[in-house]
């Protein structure tokens, strides 16, 4: 971390002092935002916000005395609930009836996902200090992230001064205008939840469970001759996953790619389809996170990321089989 600081300080000295100073302070607290996001103890409500939609939702997490584990309640609309326990992740959907479990790297609820190291981070994004406000009673700093390039969005954090969580998130999209924002309501930090705290509300014998293990498959287990390639992303972006993995929604192996900027994530799935199998085709949203889906030698094709439509369209566009030798 000393170092990555160290890189962004001689960088914007040079031309800069002010800037430097404020730009390696806005890094650090976010760096320290991500430690607190694992580390701590908290429970609390919070709402989050896309176009018309606003879900209110608890999440109790607990990062002390023992592994990670953290449980979502939903409050307002159908109920859910997610439960992680380390990389495994548990959700119950009661309208459904249904149980999807899964062995995956875990997205923090609260984070944005953000993997990156202040080096990375520095590289495509300028961050701010801005004022001091207010969330959930508490006093939180602003940082404003905002892009070097229009292939992103920007964001906006509120970080608890007093212990480092994110009280509130907004992301921006090209014309300023907010995607989607998330915000604690109430929050206690720092008491460890309780056993009976992640004890599951939705029970029942008719529930159906599908669960599937992540574990590599080999690529002729997968029913693929060819090894697939992303040919094109966006400036920045580099691969933190490729492997096929069985998902709890389908019944043939799924090829996943993973590629992030440090802050932003995009994947990439692709999947065979079986002979009664309907491909689906087109965009879709939620939020600031785009989808787009396209067929491709009997091969469904999907791309999700938190990014503009425009991108994720031409990620999806650059998604071919290179025939293996």
């Amino acid at each position: 971390m000393g170092n990555c600081l160290g890189a962004l300080v001689i960088a914007w000295t040079t031309c800069n002092p002010v800037a430097a100073s404020a730009d390696a302070r806005a890094v650090d607290l976010v760096q320290h935002m991500l430690v607190a996001l694992k580390s701590l103890d908290y429970d609390g409500i919070f709402v989050y916000q896309h176009a018309d939609n606003l879900d209110t939702l608890r999440v109790i997490h607990r990062g002390s005395g023992r592994a990670e584990s953290e449980r979502i309640i939903t409050l307002s609309g159908p109920r859910r609930e997610i439960i992680r326990e380390g990389n495994r992740v548990t959700v119950k959907l009661a309208a459904d009836h249904a149980v999807l479990v899964e062995e995956h790297q875990p997205r923090e609820s609260l984070g944005r996902g953000f993997t990156g190291s202040g080096q990375e981070f520095g590289a495509r994004y300028r961050f701010q200090l801005e004022n001091i406000d207010r969330v959930a009673g508490r006093s939180a700093q602003i940082v404003q992230i905002t892009p070097e390039t229009a292939d992103r969005y920007s964001y906006r954090l509120w970080i608890d001064q007093a212990s480092g969580l994110p009280l509130k998130s907004m992301i921006v999209d090209l014309d300023g205008q907010p995607l989607e924002q998330e915000q604690f309501a109430t929050v206690t930090v720092g008491v460890p939840p309780s056993d009976e705290d992640f004890k599951s509300e939705l029970l029942g014998s008719d529930f159906v469970w599908y669960v599937r293990e992540e574990t590599p498959v080999p690529e002729h287990a997968a029913g693929q001759r060819d090894n697939w390639r992303v040919a094109w992303l966006p400036t920045g972006f580099v691969q933190h996953r490729n492997l096929t993995r069985h998902l709890a929604t389908s019944r043939l192996p799924v090829r996943h790619f993973v590629y992030s900027d440090g802050l932003a994530t995009v994947s990439v799935f692709i999947e065979k389809l079986g002979g009664d199998a309907s491909p689906l085709v087109g965009d879709s949203n939620l939020g600031a996170v785009n989808v787009f889906s396209r067929l491709i030698d009997h091969h469904q094709v999907t791309v999700v990321g938190e990014m503009p439509r425009t991108m994720v369209r031409q990620i999806a566009a650059s998604v071919a089989p290179q025939t293996l030798e």
